[in-house]
């Protein structure tokens, strides 16, 4: 599970989590304000969510985890549509989420709830809060979930009809459920720390990153070497061909590799004035197409290329071949644009350098 990923879901969980604790507290609009921003920024977009297959085993990934949040935050926005007296909004979100879990529970005693009060089997009652009156379905709050989302001086007034038409009179205090919004609460903050922390670890890994990638440049800077400066790495372009042709190197391509993998084994020891954590090396033979040939896919002759440079890399270091990894570019994808005054450039090599990361903490 990537860093981006778990960052996304807790805010996604964190924000549900503080609709919840608004809705308890009576906020019906602040609890709908918080899942109509979820909303818009597509995050209960079910087409755009990546969630796990049913039966695949899959209950603790990133996907599961965030179909489960997802499911929740629709299920909460019914409700709270329910309470407001929006009955089809609620059907609306009611009938996302059976799209989504054909089996929830809440979804479909919901539904079946709405369609009664529509074919006028059941009729809304007045939830009175201190100060204000709305008008829900009273049958909602009793039935959904088993418990009313607000809480404090809210009471559900019967109106004598049930399920059974039997008439009670009664007036029901709702649970407050004091208990259950201090736990919420707390957990919201939790997630709000683990966030802030993964946000925190991320912007300190790319502030170490971009930090190793100047160095490097520093260090490797050279005449006839040109620096092409990447977001993750940083690309070694030599400025005329390292191969006038097959797989026979240049004298100034030979003398340029020895000198750039000194400089590589530098880094590695941490040696010189810059601090390095490590680099990691590509090395990327490049070919031009040539008719009859293939015309792309790459070339033994790439490959065969990148061999050679390695080896004057490893030369007079103290890197070994294996340190290397060597790849065939795509015959399209040479360093220069693919014109005929650039095929005798894109007979050459170029080097990928990437920061290592960092050892796992234990």
């Amino acid at each position: 599970m990537t860093d981006s990923v778990r960052a996304r879901a807790l805010s996604l969980q964190l924000t549900v989590n503080r609709a919840h604790s608004a809705a308890r507290a009576g906020d019906l609009g602040q609890a709908a304000r918080l899942l109509d921003e979820l909303d818009t920024g597509g995050h209960l977009d079910t087409a755009r969510v990546s969630f796990a297959k049913p039966g695949s085993g899959d209950s603790g990934g990133a996907s599961g985890a965030e179909r489960a949040t997802v499911v929740a935050a629709l299920n909460l926005r019914a409700k709270v549509h329910a309470q407001l007296g929006e009955l089809p909004e609620a059907d609306a979100c009611w009938t996302r989420v059976e799209a989504l879990a054909p089996d929830d529970p809440d979804a479909a005693a919901g539904r079946r709830t709405l369609a009664k009060i529509t074919a006028g089997r059941r009729h809304a009652r007045p939830v009175v809060h201190t100060g204000r009156v709305a008008v829900i379905a009273g049958a909602l709050a009793a039935t959904v979930a088993g418990v009313a989302l607000v809480g404090g001086a809210v009471r559900l007034i019967s109106n004598g009809d049930d399920d059974g038409g039997r008439a009670s009179g009664s007036v029901t205090e709702a649970d407050t459920g004091s208990e259950r919004l201090r736990a919420e609460s707390q957990r919201a903050d939790e997630l709000k720390e683990r966030l802030a922390a993964l946000e925190s670890d991320s912007k300190a890994d790319a502030e170490r990153r971009d930090s190793t990638l100047d160095e490097v440049a520093k260090r490797l800077a050279m005449p006839g070497v040109e620096i092409r400066r990447h977001a993750d790495d940083i690309q070694l372009v030599f400025s005329t061909g390292v191969f006038p042709h097959d797989t026979v190197i240049s004298r100034e391509g030979a003398t340029a590799l020895t000198e750039i993998g000194r400089r590589l084994a530098d880094l590695e020891s941490g040696s010189g004035e810059g601090a390095v954590a490590g680099v990691e090396t590509t090395v990327v033979g490049h070919s031009v197409a040539v008719p009859g040939g293939a015309p792309s896919g790459g070339s033994v002759v790439a490959l065969e290329r990148a061999r050679v440079a390695a080896w004057y890399l490893a030369e007079d270091s103290d890197l070994r071949l294996t340190d290397f990894r060597l790849v065939s570019a795509d015959q399209r994808r040479g360093p220069f644009p693919a014109t005929e005054a650039n095929a005798p450039r894109n007979r050459t090599v170029t080097l990928l350098i990437t920061p290592k990361e960092p050892p796992a903490a234990r």
